[in-house]
């Protein structure tokens, strides 16, 4: 199997979980969110005794949690050894900046071509909530950081909204929340030298004037100064290292 088909593959395995309440699914979604959110360092290792600690829950249902989270390329298996948080790397970020922007451009085409004046108001809504969060991040309430993050997830999930392809939406969002984990360990690391609520703005502007090209080069644009600045903060090597 090809790098591009098991990317592919993980995409796929990371389907939403179904809401049944089980002691499985719980962990997962605790120890997804974690790494992600970069809680649990890339490479540390996930000890049954150290996660039954930290959510409360049985040895059982959290090895089921991490064998799908192997599937998902956020955990690896280290045979006899356990489980470990996967290795994060330059080539990796690379793959996925390159296919969150195929994906993106395709949800943005749909989604300027089907939105309706509520779709509208809901994007000038969206950058409005988030210009608010920035103002008060450089009003030196670094309390609002998180905050940000969550209304810049939902910017950009009001931009594609109107897009009608349930599946296209579905591997977007889980490369965005690949990305994500990116973002939550190495940005802290680089000061920031851009204005990326004025990308947003003008993202915003182009898609209520349904300018389609240009969104997507401002999108691309966008995307790629967050590459940039990752790879430049030094946290990565080129290839995955296995600890």
């Amino acid at each position: 199997m090809s790098e591009y088909q098991q990317s592919l593959a993980a995409l796929a395995s990371a389907a939403p979980p179904e809401g049944n309440g089980d002691l499985a699914t719980i962990a997962w979604q605790h120890i997804r969110e974690d790494i992600i959110g970069g809680k649990f360092a890339p490479g540390t290792r996930l000890r049954i005794a150290l996660l039954r600690n930290i959510y409360g829950i049985g040895a059982t249902p959290l090895r089921e949690a991490l064998s799908r989270l192997v599937s998902e390329r956020l955990v690896v298996s280290m045979d006899r050894r356990g489980f470990a948080v996967a290795p994060i790397s330059l080539k990796e970020l690379r793959e996925l900046t390159n296919l969150r922007k195929l994906l993106e451009k395709e949800a943005l085409r749909q989604s300027l071509e089907n939105g309706d004046e509520k779709w509208e108001a809901n994007v000038v809504s969206s950058i409005y909530r988030l210009g608010r969060q920035h103002e008060r991040i450089q009003a030196g309430d670094l309390e609002a950081i998180d905050g940000w993050e969550q209304l810049n997830q939902e910017f950009h999930e009001t931009l594609v909204a109107a897009c009608d392809a349930p599946f296209l939406l579905h591997f977007r969002q889980t490369v965005y929340l690949y990305l994500k984990r990116y973002r939550q360990i190495c940005l802290s690391l680089t000061s920031p030298s851009r204005d990326v609520h004025l990308e947003h703005v003008a993202m915003q502007r182009a898609a209520i004037s349904r300018n389609y090209e240009l969104l997507c080069t401002l999108t691309d644009e966008h995307l790629e100064r967050t590459y940039q600045r990752i790879a430049e903060s030094g946290a990565l090597e080129e290839e995955p290292v296995h600890k």
